[in-house]
């Protein structure tokens, strides 16, 4: 159970125009209806608990088609829960039908549905059993990567180098000053620093997912924007602000794009940022003000911490890895379920610079590089350099 959390945040991030109820008002109902159901389950009034789930359900029914469509999805976790409330009341054959209605609304958490002991009851139902296979199959993340195929490794001179703007750019220059970047990142080692401007840029701005990119996406224009219009942005603008905070302070960094084998919901962009004291890439995420460790504490970039996925090497998340200040992130959540999905494919731009994606007339797009496995090179864009080549796509910067 417990998808409440998960509801709230959904709707949250919803960006709905031109309708009549308000975003406010949907906001309104849905947090407090979510807080009585909450209530009802701690309660063990489980009937209480579904009537009021039901009544949500109803109520995504009946909103006009433009929010329906935007907040449909929420039906499935709605009626998950219900599946739950009934198999703890031991109504095994509703359970199941109301499990069966959250995968045809959407429902894919194939994990933390195994581990949720409220289905129990159920789990030797024959249909139930097919409904979690259906499920596995799109959403066993782990299994996913597991049959994703091998990386080439080798050398290839062919292929074009990833560059780095130099600190000394004026646009970088600007950056450093007028954020007072030396302030922020302090005067401790060269982790500390690299630590201190995640957590700036997760508290410059908020995120939300679904909002519409500003016509400027540089690191200025994109902080001053949310704070002039008390906005939020998204993952990808938010690793804009800092693969520029980052390269103005003299550290090579890439945002990536990591993407799941299939579309399921969004994909996720953090950034790397090269450490030399590590002698590595390392993961930074300021979405989530996450980095990543292995059980001694040492900080992991993606390759690595994409194999222990694979492998079930031990892997942790920062104790102040959060979502905008309110929602503490789980390694559960965070890398079992979100980025485990996410990590199939990863896209950076070849050059990473200032103002990289705002679109102006006569600046031609981004060259684009994929690493894809070696099972999925099929994926063509005309756009992107698609590679299986693991050690080209992290070469150090200094190679």
């Amino acid at each position: 159970m417990r998808t409440f959390v998960c509801i709230l945040l959904f709707i949250c991030g919803m960006s709905i125009t031109k309708a009549q109820i308000t975003m406010d008002e949907v906001k309104k109902y849905f947090t407090e209806q979510s807080h009585l159901a909450k209530q009802a389950r701690d309660a063990k009034d489980y009937k209480k608990a579904e009537e009021l789930d039901y009544a949500m359900i109803e109520k995504v029914i009946s909103y006009p088609e433009e929010i329906r469509k935007k907040i449909n999805p929420v039906i499935g976790a709605l009626y998950y829960n219900i599946a739950c409330y009934r198999s703890v009341m031991n109504k095994k054959k509703k359970a199941v039908e109301a499990f069966a209605k959250a995968v045809e609304n959407g429902w894919t958490n194939y994990k933390h549905t195994c581990k949720d002991a409220d289905l129990n009851n159920i789990r030797t139902n024959k249909k139930f059993i097919s409904l979690m296979e259906k499920i596995r199959i799109e959403s066993d993340f782990q299994s996913i990567l597991k049959q994703a195929g091998n990386y080439k490794n080798k050398t290839d001179t062919l292929l074009p180098r990833f560059t780095y703007l130099a600190p000394n750019d004026r646009n970088l220059v600007r950056i450093r000053e007028y954020f007072n970047l030396d302030s922020i990142a302090g005067s401790g080692n060269e982790i500390s620093k690299i630590k201190n401007l995640l957590h700036w840029v997760h508290n410059a701005v908020h995120h939300d997912g679904r909002s519409i990119n500003p016509r400027l996406k540089n690191a200025i224009d994109l902080v001053k924007i949310c704070r002039d219009e008390n906005r939020g942005i998204n993952c990808r603008m938010i690793a804009q602000i800092l693969n520029e905070c980052y390269l103005a302070m003299g550290f090579k960094s890439r945002y990536v794009t990591c993407l799941p084998k299939k579309y399921i919901d969004d994909c996720h962009v953090i950034n790397i940022v090269y450490s030399n004291i590590l002698d590595k890439w390392i993961w930074m995420d300021p979405t989530f003000n996450a980095y990543v460790t292995d059980e001694k504490g040492t900080m992991l970039s993606i390759a690595e911490v994409r194999e222990r996925l694979i492998n079930g090497a031990p892997l942790q998340i920062n104790e102040d890895a959060n979502w905008n200040n309110k929602k503490k992130e789980t390694k559960e959540h965070y890398l079992d379920y979100y980025m485990t999905k996410n990590l199939y494919r990863m896209e950076c731009v070849l050059h990473s610079e200032y103002n990289t994606e705002t679109q102006i007339e006569g600046k031609s797009s981004p060259a684009t590089i994929m690493l894809c496995p070696s099972s999925s090179l099929e994926i063509k864009d005309k756009q992107t350099e698609v590679t299986d080549n693991a050690d080209y796509f992290w070469q150090s910067p200094e190679n």
